[in-house]
């Protein structure tokens, strides 16, 4: 990955569902981590638009997109 100065900013622009599916996400994640709750699944909506999001941040930070950037199923990866 190139080296981003840290005052660098990676800025994205969301849609209202978009954001809020994130929020959710970013909220029950920090309930997972904090308390053990389970983590809720993502209906298919959210799910799709949970991964143009990261597809679109790796893209933003430089790191390389599996499929050679194809917009498909893209598996789980641990970074």
């Amino acid at each position: 990955m190139p080296d981003m100065r840290e005052e660098e900013e990676v800025v994205l622009r969301l849609d209202r569902p978009t954001a809020a599916a994130i929020a959710d996400l970013l909220y029950n994640i920090g309930e997972h981590q904090a308390a053990g709750m389970p983590i809720a699944e993502l209906s298919t909506d959210n799910s799709e638009r949970v991964g143009r999001v990261l597809h679109d941040l790796w893209r933003a930070l430089g790191v390389p997109l599996p499929y050679g950037g194809v917009r498909a199923y893209e598996p789980r990866r641990r970074i």
